[in-house]
């Protein structure tokens, strides 16, 4: 029934959409054109070449946040030019105190608290997605793609364009040059028109968002409203030929019990980037490198049940992922591991976008999912992972799509596919939704590595084993991934959200039920539905206030299972506000009532076999910069907890302290401390910290220096735990690593890394860290444009 009402609803939507709202407006209709010159430019933020006298003008001198589209109190202007190959950006941006400018050198992409000029380039202009290309003063580049259906802003994508900036006596001069063939556009046109806005930020006592156009508050769309501009007649993209050859060197060390074992290895892998057509663009990868640079972030996984989530890396998976966006998270290709092979396929042609992935991988990683924890599981064999994404643009304010996923492997097999779409109702009103289906097999013996055996030793010892049902104590995991053959599922999302000026609104329904698999995406939970309600009103400063924004919000929530037993009831309040000193406030309060572990493991039943928690807990948040160049934030929370590890109701703060200071132009130190403490009956069960500091010397733009140590340090009371003996307990244990890199970085793809890595462990509180491995490893890849 719950079905047939929501098809109901979507169809009648999408006919009043139809009928109401196609062909809408925006307040930037005006057209600018973009003047064609010829003859050799040099990128060096002087603008000396003839060529800058004939380009078009745009004053940037609206504040479109925080305050509502009133003038600017800084003059800046944008010069736009093209020559066939290159589009080409200058902005002159004044500034009455040139000492107040805040710019430092950072790594690619790390520059968002600085001041800032760029462009947004809707090269369709479809309303959908935009590029974005903001510099710094010193001429630092922040680069990515904004997806107006997902709400996703994602600086991972990479391009190679250049880039200079200057700080002078009257403010800053920065030169951009794009070059077409990165750019996805519909080549051969006698004319183009891309959506384009030009903007700078101004970070002072109040941070401002400066721009060439007019943005209405009302309109929850920005990318809706960016301003046409023509040019580029009969543009063409070039050969668009990448290819990046990369060698990773290894030398890695481990000690056993009293002696090192040394692994040397030589990993060479190959990156292509091919435009077959103007609209047909093709990635391939042979043996990619799982970012042997970049570190994930440190995260506590203490007392936590559903698995963590970690961000993809690698530059092929990274080039066009939003071809595969949806409401879902379908196609998380961390999951893909350690391929040998990777092709991708993307295409945008008129209204119509469609992606196709295929890599394979040397082991299977399966995320096995529930209502009360998920955990990974591992298939010992090669699998191979595909991925089908189709959109298509309806008008301005349709979009529907269609998407597929696959991983096989031996006795293995998920597959998943469904609809999804994006309703603009009004400028306010949207709605969206997605429907997908999944069919899936595990192996006979896969649950085995979730089993417990009756004497507390590991039945499956992290590999499945010969382990029957019968010697299995089972667990939510093992009942999950327990199947009879094939089984299958679906999963549901709809939701409606309002937006004006002062005013935002929204409802949503989720449904994942037990059966639901998407094992190339990331899914932690299934066999639960879910209701939220929630709104927010906003207020505005003027420009003589301290403060520009205060928001007031609450949300209300139910989850059931499959079965209709209830899991969680959530009411959420919020109280935050913008001011100055680019600073952040919220104050949140959350009553919760919420199940704990089962009582009786063997089933997966929620009535009778769990207890209800009521939780109270309040959070205050902050985020303030009182100087240029340095930054604190301070997350804290404290209430009512749950001990899963023996399902009893305790209390105990979240701690989370975080400062980055820029002690000069080139050298940023970042701090940050987590503590986490659960008390119950009135003594400590666990404390746990962890501290991440890092400490990064950017010689100049393209070069830097990298010191990174990670410290989890975590004690807990033996005596406190009352279903284990004291020997079971590891009382405090101890892990460090720690990380020195040099890096130099011509480009995003021609690289040079030099790195030392060291873990070390300690088990006793006064144990000293032992160290257990350490790796010397290179780093060179470069890349042949054509």
């Amino acid at each position: 029934m719950n079905r047939i009402i929501i098809y109901f609803f979507l169809i009648s939507i999408f006919s009043l959409s139809l009928k109401v709202h196609a062909g809408s407006t925006t307040n930037n209709e005006t057209t600018s054109a973009i003047p064609k010159v010829e003859g050799p430019i040099t990128v060096d933020a002087t603008l000396d070449e003839p060529q800058w006298q004939q380009a078009k003008r745009v004053l940037i001198n609206n504040i479109s946040r925080p305050y509502d589209n009133i003038p600017s109190p800084v003059h800046t202007e944008a010069w736009l030019m093209e020559d066939g190959e290159t589009f080409y950006i200058a902005f002159i941006a004044e500034d009455p105190n040139p000492e107040s400018i805040r710019a430092f050198y950072r790594d690619r992409d790390k520059s968002w608290h600085d001041d800032l000029v760029g462009i947004k380039i809707d090269s369709f202009n479809t309303q959908r997605t935009a590029y974005r290309f903001f510099v710094n003063p010193l001429g630092v580049q922040i680069d990515g793609i904004e997806n107006e259906i997902t709400k996703h802003e994602s600086d991972s994508w990479n391009g190679i364009w250049q880039s200079k900036g200057q700080i002078t006596e009257q403010g800053y001069v920065v030169e951009m040059a794009l070059p077409l063939r990165m750019l996805n556009f519909t080549e051969g046109l006698p004319e183009q028109e891309w959506g384009i806005e030009l903007v700078r930020f101004y970070p002072r006592d109040v941070p401002l968002r400066l721009s060439n156009i007019y943005i209405d508050r009302n309109n929850h769309c920005e990318i809706c409203q960016l301003q046409p501009m023509k040019g580029f007649a009969k543009a063409k993209q070039g050969n668009n030929l990448i290819v990046t050859p990369a060698l990773v060197t290894t030398m890695h060390e481990s000690k056993g019990d009293d002696s090192w074992q040394q692994q040397n290895k030589a990993n060479p892998s190959l990156d292509l980037r091919w435009g077959i057509t103007p609209d047909v663009l093709f990635n391939g990868t042979l043996n990619p490198d799982f970012s042997t640079v970049e570190s994930d972030q440190a995260q506590l996984s203490i007392n936590t049940t559903f698995a963590l989530f970690n961000q993809e890396k690698r530059p092929f998976f990274l080039d066009n992922a939003d071809y595969f966006d949806s409401n879902y998270n379908l196609v998380h290709t961390r999951n893909i591991n350690a391929p040998n092979y990777g092709a991708k396929l993307t295409s945008r042609i008129n209204d119509h976008s469609i992606g196709i992935l295929v890599a394979d991988d040397d082991n299977t990683n399966i995320l096995i999912p529930g209502n009360r924890n998920s955990s990974v599981a591992t298939i010992e064999e090669k699998s191979t992972n595909l991925a089908l994404r189709y959109q298509y643009n309806i008008n301005q304010d349709i979009t529907l799509g269609l998407i597929n996923t696959a991983r096989v492997a031996k006795d293995y097999y998920n597959a998943v596919q469904g609809f999804d779409g994006v309703v603009k109702l009004s400028d306010e009103d949207t709605v969206k939704f997605q429907h997908v289906y999944s069919a899936t097999e595990y192996p006979d013996d896969f649950y085995a590595q979730f089993c417990d055996s009756e004497d507390s030793t590991d039945c499956a010892q992290n590999a499945v084993t010969e382990c029957d049902l019968e010697s299995c104590v089972k667990n939510e995991q093992v009942l999950r991934s327990q199947k009879d053959g094939a089984f299958s599922g679906i999963a549901s999302k709809v939701s409606y959200r309002h937006r004006d000026e002062k005013w935002q609104y929204h409802a949503n329904f989720q449904k994942q039920n037990a059966g639901f698999r998407a094992d190339l995406g990331f899914i932690s939970r299934v066999d639960f539905e879910r209701w939220l309600v929630g709104a927010d009103r906003r207020w505005y400063g003027e420009e003589d206030q301290w403060w520009t924004e205060i928001k007031l919000y609450s949300d209300w929530d139910i989850t059931h299972n499959d079965n209709g037993e209830l899991i969680e009831k959530e009411w959420d309040f919020k109280l935050s506000m913008h001011g100055q000193y680019d600073s952040w406030f919220e104050l949140v309060y959350t009553n919760r009532e919420t199940v704990g572990a089962r009582y009786d493991k063997s089933t997966v039943a929620i009535d009778h076999n769990t207890s209800l928690f009521e939780q109270n807990v309040m959070r205050f948040n902050m985020v303030i910069t009182p100087i240029s160049g340095l930054r604190f934030g301070n997350f804290v929370s404290y209430g009512d907890k749950i001990d899963y590890t023996a399902d009893r109701a305790g209390k105990g703060p979240n701690i989370t302290n975080e400062v980055v200071w820029n002690a000069s132009k080139h050298l940023e130190i970042k701090l940050k401390h987590t503590f986490n403490q659960l008390d119950i009956d009135g003594d400590y069960l666990y404390n746990a910290r962890l501290t991440d500091f890092r400490a990064t010397y950017q010689f100049d733009v393209q070069s830097m220096l990298r010191f990174t140590s990670i410290f989890n340090n975590t004690s807990r009371n033996v005596n406190n735990y009352p279903f284990y003996a004291p020997a079971e307990i590891t009382q405090n244990n101890k892990d460090l690593s720690v990380q020195l890199l040099y890096g130099y970085k011509f480009n995003p793809q021609t690289v040079f890394y030099l790195g030392f890595n060291s873990q070390g462990y300690g088990e006793n509180e006064y144990d000293t860290i032992k160290q257990n491995e350490k790796s010397v490893f290179v780093k060179f890849s470069y890349a042949y444009l054509k």
